[in-house]
């Protein structure tokens, strides 16, 4: 009798208070695996790459996405090719599984029509346009700016204009410092995207002053460090974002100008490549202000980061492959 009774007093005593998640595991190249998926990473993922030109190219990714993660597609020109993302999310068990066959994970229809063009032939910059017909109803026409100068003398631009169906749509939304500049804005008609690359000294200002670092607390993000910079066009929250970046699991903070959007969303996560992350914003200038104790009063939201080889880290792929351009979203 006691040993009847022991078997399910252990079952509720001894199960780990965290079943992982399972996911296939799959590289660009090389076998699939089934992982177990950090804590926090609650969804699998499926990313595709194609290529179009005279022949198409596909290039599949598996793994575990962040809770927060939705499904999205980007496609833009570079030149004679196209290039189009999606990233599908699903939250059971093993539900990436690869599928026998090839099956089309791309929509082929042809709905809205969109200017494109990227930093990556020069074609933004140089008002070298060209019409992209989008291939999914919930397709918008899109502008995706990342700036970024945090190395010294090195300084990274990319103005990518195409279609897709993004988080933040329809903005704008967007962050800026003193070292960096992500933007996106979305809009529903034909060729609605055409016009000036948006650049930040373009933009006027709000009125708002906030600290702008990205660093940690010794190096880049001390409070010696930290300076208030001119916030600008939407962009009106002061916004301090602190993580884990890197395979050092270096501690990192991010401050500066943010649109409420992004005081609520993963972009963080995504664009700083940061794990562990915890985001407030707050309203007035110099709210952020790393030396004092201010309670944030919106924003707010505590997660754990992004997987490793989400869309933004295929696309940094895509960067040092094709000269492509980098998609924070």
């Amino acid at each position: 009798m006691g040993r009847t009774l022991l078997l399910p007093l252990c079952l509720l005593i001894c199960t780990p208070a965290y079943w992982a998640l399972l996911c296939f595991q799959c590289k660009s190249s090389g076998p699939c695996q089934v992982e177990e998926c950090a804590p926090g990473q609650d969804l699998c993922r499926i990313t595709v790459m194609h290529v179009w030109e005279e022949d198409e190219l596909e290039v599949v990714e598996r793994g575990c996405a962040h809770a927060e993660k939705t499904n999205r597609t980007m496609s833009y020109r570079v030149g004679p090719q196209i290039i189009s993302l999606t990233e599908t999310v699903c939250g059971s068990n093993m539900c990436n599984r690869p599928r026998p066959g090839r099956a089309r994970t791309f929509a082929m229809g042809r709905y809205l029509e969109c200017i494109s063009c990227t930093s990556s032939d020069l074609s933004c910059e140089r008002g070298r346009e060209q019409s992209l017909q989008c291939r999914h109803p919930r397709e918008q026409c899109l502008e995706v700016v990342t700036h970024s100068s945090l190395e010294e003398n090195e300084m990274e631009e990319h103005h990518t204009r195409g279609c897709g169906f993004l988080p933040g749509c329809p903005g704008p939304t967007g962050f800026h410092s003193n070292h960096s500049f992500h933007y996106l804005r979305c809009c529903n008609s034909t060729k609605c995207n055409s016009g000036p690359v948006i650049e930040l000294q373009h933009l006027p200002p709000n009125g708002v002053q906030c600290y702008s670092c990205e660093g940690n607390g010794t190096h880049g993000c001390s409070s010696s460090e930290s300076s208030l910079v001119s916030c600008r066009g939407p962009m009106d929250r002061c916004l301090q974002a602190t993580g884990v970046k890197g395979p050092g699991n270096m501690n990192f903070t991010v401050r500066g100008c943010a649109t409420a959007s992004w005081c609520q969303d993963s972009h963080m996560a995504d664009t700083f490549s940061l794990t562990h992350l915890s985001v407030s914003c707050c309203k007035g200038t110099g709210c952020n202000n790393p030396a004092s104790n201010v309670q944030y009063r919106s924003g707010g939201t505590s997660q754990s980061g992004p997987d490793a080889l989400s869309l933004v880290s295929t696309l940094l792929v895509i960067i040092r492959l094709w000269g492509g351009v980098l998609l924070w979203i």
